[in-house]
Formats: structure tokens, sequence, C-alpha cells
């Protein structure tokens, strides 16, 4: 009898501490801290631990809703990120660095949506402009080690 009340003790104690969890997840607020560290709010996003939000308002990465294109480049790059040609069709091995610096920065200028990935994590931003002004920044982090 002794074994069946520890085995259910033992079992409203893993549940409490399930629901204690669920509601410590809930209480963190991982949009507001995906807009300057995807990898972190993916910790706060079961099950799969993978983050992505689309923002429309205010910063994201650096990157300001309403800033010009010019700018926006400008911000991604100091945080790091490195442009995806593939986002405008150009899919071919070596990316970016086929480019000549003036050659990139013109072909970026031109586009109404551009793609930008941290070189050693896997995530990145979806910057898509309207009127050649930041009209959205889509922040991602996928965790391959969920998987």
């Amino acid at each position: 009898m002794r074994t069946g009340r520890k085995v259910g003790l033992g079992c409203v104690t893993i549940l409490a501490l399930c629901i204690f969890g669920a509601f410590a997840l809930n209480s963190v607020d991982s949009r507001e801290i995906g807009r300057t560290n995807p990898q972190r709010a993916a910790n706060y996003r079961p099950p799969w631990f993978n983050f992505s939000e689309t923002y429309t308002k205010g910063a994201a990465l650096g990157v300001t809703v309403g800033s010009t294109k010019a700018e926006a480049i400008e911000a991604a790059e100091q945080a790091g990120l490195i442009v995806q040609p593939v986002c405008w069709g150009d899919d071919r091995a070596g990316g970016a660095t086929l480019y000549e610096r003036a050659e990139l920065l013109a072909v970026m200028l031109r586009q109404s949506k551009l793609c930008f990935s941290y070189p050693s994590k896997p995530g990145g931003m979806i910057v898509d402009f309207h009127d050649d002004r930041v009209r959205s920044v889509e922040v991602y982090y996928v965790n391959f080690e969920a998987i």
C-alpha cells in the first residue's frame, strides 16, 4: 500500500512541476526578447524551441520599422548579419561573396525583400520593404539541437 502512495505522490509532484514550468514559460515575453536575441527567445517556445516573429513596429535586431533600405542594410551588417542573395533568386554557391561590394549594395537597394543570416548560428531575419522603407522585420531562430 505504501508503494502505491509513493508512486502517486511522485506523479503528483511531477505534474505540479510541469504545470509550474508551463506557467513560468508563459510569463516570459519571448516576443520582446526576440527583438534582440532570437536564440534566447527560442528557449521559451516549447516544444521544439524554435522562434519566429514578425515585427511591424519598433526595432528588431537593430533594424527599425520605417527606416530606409540603406539604414536597414547598415543596421543588419552592424548586427553581424550577412545578406543572402538566394532571397532575390541568386542561389549560386558562394552567396554574397560572389559580388563586389558596390555591386552587392546596388542589387540590395533594388530588392523589395532582403534576407539576412548569422554566419555561425541557424537564425536571422527577413526585411520586407514598401516604398523603400522597412514595412516589417521577421526574426527567426531554428533550434537543430531539439530535433
